[in-house]
């Protein structure tokens, strides 16, 4: 019975030894008394990937430009559109694309050949006055400025100087020839020149009379024969002719009337336009003999401003004289061939993953036009409107990609497009444009996972409390445990040799 309880209570160390010693964790306790885990063995190595946030995720992401193509679109001969990307910024994730709308016709195309001759009433009436300037004056005061923006707009531009009027046959003129009219300046495409006509003009001696047939007739004569060339004749009087250069004199109305138009006529034919403007006519006043007004008598020659005999007239108060002749004949005045470009609509429409997961912002206004605020909501565009566009001059647009931190996943690695497509509407000097491209440069977002440590990583949180040595407490464990295993195997030793003598001694 003794030897079976003492194989069991040393069974029993023996097992708690081995436990001991083969158990993956060894315990120690700090200076407070909690319990630390020191050390881990596993058998096999493991290393955990800690969840990815979405932080990590975008500062992990980068934004290629897979192809910088160019979405062209042509109008013609008159002008060019392009969008293309201009500026890439890795660190901002985003991508600049610049839009160009070009008016590929130059100045110097569209300038024409011309030549004006400027046929200038020198008559007494003339010298009225208006705001202490006589009309003569006034008249070329405002031709001269007239002339100054024509050369500006043109240099191809030539003009010449004529003055009219009659001078009494008692001092010895011929009067109702064509010796009524003084050519002071041939054409010319100096401005210097022309200025010095019309001062010599301003100190002419001025006639009692009237003769526009004699003044438009030195004008006629002295045009080139140049072919492909515009011509216009600009008359600028302040009276119904009362003579022409049939002799016919001092008499309104009749054959002057007759004469005179047949002569605006035949100039007409002739391809050369006449724009004319008759400068404070009474409407109400009657000329003595012909009991008409001289309005009516000057309608029977030129016409009324609705229905004229000349390619434009103009009936004009004295305080209308500069803005008449300097701005509204010149803008009468075809110096140039318009190659304008007008009314340009230009949309670019966007992608929905573009409009979802990019940022859009415009870099700076477009230097021509007008662009919307925001991308348009119901189809995902922007519309530019430019309502004129002159020969040589360039519209840019920019605008700016920046992709969101919180993009969607599932677009990584896709290849985008910048837009679905790009319309533009308006008009040439051929006619209307319609046309559209789906060209598109093209991105991708990119994705780059962490590299993994080579060695794995230890998690163990250790306290800055010095630790007792774990490997000196197993031995002294092991040694007191050998001791008792050594003491009761003695003990059972003696135990049984006593009961063996007592079996003995019975």
């Amino acid at each position: 019975m003794i030897k079976s309880n003492l194989r069991k209570i040393l069974f029993a160390f023996i097992a708690i030894i081995f436990v001991f010693s083969i158990t993956s964790s060894v315990f120690a306790t700090d200076a407070t008394g909690n319990t630390i885990i020191l050390n881990t063995v596993e058998t096999e190595n493991t290393v955990s990937t800690p969840e990815t946030n979405d932080d990590s995720v975008y500062a992990n992401t980068s934004l290629e430009v897979v192809e910088n193509n160019v979405c062209t679109i042509n109008v013609g001969d008159y002008g060019e559109f392009t969008k293309q990307i201009t500026e890439y910024n890795a660190s901002e994730k985003s991508v600049t694309l610049t839009l160009t709308m070009t008016n590929l016709k130059t100045v110097e195309e569209s300038q024409k050949d011309v030549e004006i001759f400027f046929v200038i009433d020198n008559s007494s009436s003339m010298l009225q006055t208006y705001e202490d300037t006589t009309r003569k004056q006034s008249v070329i005061n405002s031709a001269d400025s007239l002339i100054g923006k024509l050369f500006a707009s043109n240099p191809k531009v030539k003009v010449g100087i004529v003055g009219f009027s009659s001078l009494d046959s008692a001092q010895g003129q011929t009067e109702g020839t064509i010796n009524d009219a003084q050519l002071i300046s041939d054409l010319t495409n100096s401005e210097t020149e022309v200025e010095q006509a019309l001062t010599s003009l301003s100190n002419l001696e001025v006639g009692p009379r009237t003769n526009i047939d004699a003044g438009l007739t030195i004008a006629q004569n002295n045009f080139s024969d140049e072919e492909n060339i515009d011509r216009y004749i600009i008359l600028l009087t302040d009276g119904v002719p009362n003579n022409t250069t049939t002799g016919i004199s001092m008499t309104y109305s009749g054959e002057v009337t007759t004469v005179t138009r047949s002569r605006i006529e035949s100039i007409e034919n002739s391809g050369i336009s006449i724009i004319g403007a008759m400068i404070n006519l009474d409407s109400e006043k009657e000329e003595p003999t012909t009991h008409k007004t001289y309005r009516e008598l000057s309608e029977e020659i030129f016409g009324t401003e609705e229905n004229s005999t000349l390619t434009q007239y103009f009936y004009i108060p004295d305080d209308e004289i500069e803005n008449t002749i300097v701005n509204d004949i010149f803008d009468s005045l075809i110096i140039r061939t318009d190659n304008t470009l007008r009314n340009i609509t230009i949309t670019d429409y966007f992608p929905q993953e573009i409009i979802d997961n990019f940022d859009f912002e415009y870099v700076a206004s477009p230097n021509i036009g007008t662009v919307s605020q925001e991308i348009n909501a119901e189809n995902n565009s922007i519309t530019w409107n430019i309502e004129l566009l002159s020969e040589g001059e360039t519209a840019t647009l920019s605008y700016k990609l920046t992709l969101k931190e919180d993009y969607d996943q599932n677009i990584i690695d896709v290849v985008l497009p910048t837009n679905t497509h790009v319309d533009i509407t308006g008009e040439t000097p051929d006619g209307e444009i319609d046309k559209t491209s789906d060209v598109s440069p093209t991105i991708v977002v990119k994705y780059e996972k962490p590299a993994e440590p080579e060695n794995p990583v230890d998690n163990t949180i250790i306290p800055d409390t010095k630790l007792p040595q774990t490997g000196q407490t197993v031995a002294w464990f092991l040694v007191i445990a050998t001791v008792l295993v050594a003491v009761m195997g003695g003990r059972m030793l003696i135990l049984n040799k006593e009961k063996h003598n007592n079996d003995n001694n019975k």
